[in-house]
């Protein structure tokens, strides 16, 4: 800080100014070195708060463990229960059944059953009857799968395809074809399994849905009563009296 003094050109006034000047000078310097003390003091809590505010503010450098939640696997209605329960179902998964007999769904063939529940099962299967090829699906409801013998009700879609036939019944001779037809097949019946392989007596009713596919011969468009009977008979729908065999496939 620079100091000028002024010299006046009456005598000893130079040195009355210069007295003046140092007393002032402390004072001076005293009150300058006091606003820059708080001055400087001001910044320094400033610049503290703004420190303490951004760490509070930054992410923690290191991570922090977390509780990762433990995965849970769906129940599963096959698995095996825990010792002193009964088993959902005795039945496996999936299985291979043979059927024969009467006026089964699939005649006399092959089906694949799934249980898509410890008490339903979806099937599809094909075989050959009497009335032609067959091809189908179908379901069947167990009431007691937990239980070696088990009362079941189903139900089965079965397209069947056209054939030509001969009849000779008491000396009536006739030919007749019969169409390819659709039939829903109702069932009720008993399982009975003691393992892996079980059996399936079956009592059911075959209903046509599109009308008589019957369609006789104009070589004997006529026949009598009783060959048409017989016809009927044999042809597609009609009563079922049927034993099937389910070979359990995997668990």
């Amino acid at each position: 800080m620079w100091i000028y003094t002024l010299q006046l050109p009456m005598p000893g006034t130079t040195m009355l100014a210069s007295r003046f000047v140092l007393l002032l000078l402390p004072s001076y310097c005293s009150l300058i070195m006091n606003r820059y003390t708080m001055a400087g003091a001001a910044a320094l809590l400033l610049l503290a708060a703004t420190t303490t505010h951004a760490q509070q503010q930054q992410l923690p450098q290191t991570p922090q463990p977390t509780q990762a939640q433990q995965y849970q696997r769906p129940a599963d209605s096959y698995a095996y229960p825990q010792s002193g329960q009964p088993p959902a179902s005795l039945y496996r998964r999936s299985a291979l059944g043979i059927t024969l007999g009467w006026g089964a769904p699939y005649g006399w063939g092959f089906d694949y059953a799934h249980m898509v529940s410890p008490r339903v099962d979806v099937n599809a299967g094909f075989g050959l009857g009497i009335s032609g090829a067959k091809i189908g699906v179908g379901s069947r409801f167990y009431l007691a799968p937990e239980k070696k013998v088990s009362p079941y009700f189903g139900a089965n879609l079965v397209l069947s395809s056209a054939t030509s036939n001969s009849l000779d019944i008491d000396g009536d001779y006739t030919e007749y074809t019969t169409k390819a037809n659709t039939v829903l097949n109702l069932r009720s019946g008993l399982r009975w399994q003691p393992g892996r392989v079980g059996l399936l007596g079956t009592l059911g009713y075959g209903v046509r849905l599109g009308g008589d596919p019957i369609v006789y011969n104009s070589t004997n468009p006529n026949p009598t009563q009783l060959t048409r009977d017989f016809a009927q008979a044999i042809g597609p729908g009609g009563l079922e009296l049927s034993l099937g065999i389910s070979i359990g496939l995997g668990r």
